[in-house]
C-alpha cells in the first residue's frame, strides 16, 4: 500500500483544497501527485486537395486544462468514504495544491474516473478537475485603487471593475472606452463578459462597449473614470498555461 506522499519536509503532507475542504479534513489522501493535460493551444486547420498536410490558421484559444488526482481511501466505511468524496467534489469551484498555495484554478467541471477497491478496507478513486487555462493569483482577488493595478507583472488579464456612483459615466482602459448607467454600484466583468450590481441583479443592457477591449496587458496600462465616480479594481492577476 502507498503511503501517503509528502513535500520533503516531515510531516508536511502533499494536499489539495477544494472550496475550502481538504483531503485530511474528510479522512482520505492522496495516493499520487497530481497530473497535468491539456492546456493547448488550438487553431483552424483545413486540408487542401493535393497538399500534404494541413493548413493551420489563427489561434482559436486554449482547450481547458486538465488535473487528474488519484485518492486513497482507508476505511471501515469505505463506500461512505466515497459517498462523502462524490458529494464534495461537484460542481464548480476553486482548487488550491499545497506546493502552490499562492496560486488557484477556477474549476468547470469535475470528471469522476475508475473506483478500485483492493481490500474491503482500502481503495483508491480518480477524478480529473476541468480548470479554467490560466494559473490566478490569490491577490488577484482583492479590490484595488485603479492607480494600483496600473501596472501588470503578470500575464493578461479579466478584470472585475467595480464602480460606484449615480448616473452615465465612461470607463476607459488604454483609450478604450465603456459607457454605463450606474444607479448606485455596477460591477463590469470582463471574465464573464457581464455587468451586474453586487447584489448579482443583471445590469448587461446599462452599459455599451466592448468588454475584451478592458483587459489588462502586461505591462503599464491606463485606467480612468468620469469624474464624481469611485472606482475599484479586482485585477484577477495570473499566470497563463
Amino acid at each position: 500500500m502507498k503511503e501517503w506522499i509528502g513535500l520533503g519536509k516531515e510531516g508536511d503532507l502533499y494536499d489539495i483544497q477544494y472550496n475550502g475542504q481538504t483531503t485530511e479534513m474528510l479522512g482520505v489522501y492522496l495516493y499520487d501527485y497530481p497530473e497535468f493535460s491539456g492546456a493547448e493551444k488550438q487553431y483552424d486547420e483545413w486540408a487542401v486537395s493535393g497538399r500534404k498536410g494541413c493548413l493551420v490558421g489563427k489561434d482559436t484559444g486554449k482547450n481547458n486544462l486538465k488535473i487528474s488526482c488519484t485518492f486513497g481511501i482507508l476505511s471501515p466505511e469505505f463506500m461512505q468514504n466515497i459517498r462523502r468524496l462524490k458529494q464534495w467534489l461537484s460542481g464548480t469551484g476553486e482548487l488550491i495544491l499545497s506546493d502552490s498555495p499562492e496560486v488557484y484554478y477556477r474549476v468547470n467541471k469535475i470528471d469522476y474516473g475508475s473506483l478500485e477497491r483492493e481490500l474491503r478496507r482500502y481503495g483508491r478513486f480518480s477524478v480529473t478537475f476541468n480548470c479554467m487555462p490560466f494559473e490566478y493569483l490569490q491577490e488577484g482577488k482583492k479590490a484595488y485603487p485603479a492607480d494600483e493595478v496600473r501596472y501588470n507583472p503578470y500575464s493578461l488579464c479579466s478584470p472585475v471593475y467595480q464602480i460606484t456612483g449615480e448616473g452615465k459615466c465612461t470607463l476607459t482602459v488604454n483609450g478604450n472606452r465603456m459607457t454605463a448607467d450606474v444607479a448606485g454600484d455596477l460591477m463590469i466583468d470582463t471574465d464573464r463578459m457581464m455587468a451586474y450590481k453586487k447584489d448579482g441583479t443583471v445590469r448587461n443592457t446599462t452599459v455599451s462597449g466592448d468588454y475584451d477591449s478592458l483587459m489588462l496587458n502586461p505591462g503599464e496600462n491606463t485606467v480612468s473614470i468620469t469624474a464624481g465616480f469611485s472606482l475599484m479594481v479586482i485585477p484577477n492577476w495570473g499566470y497563463d498555461i
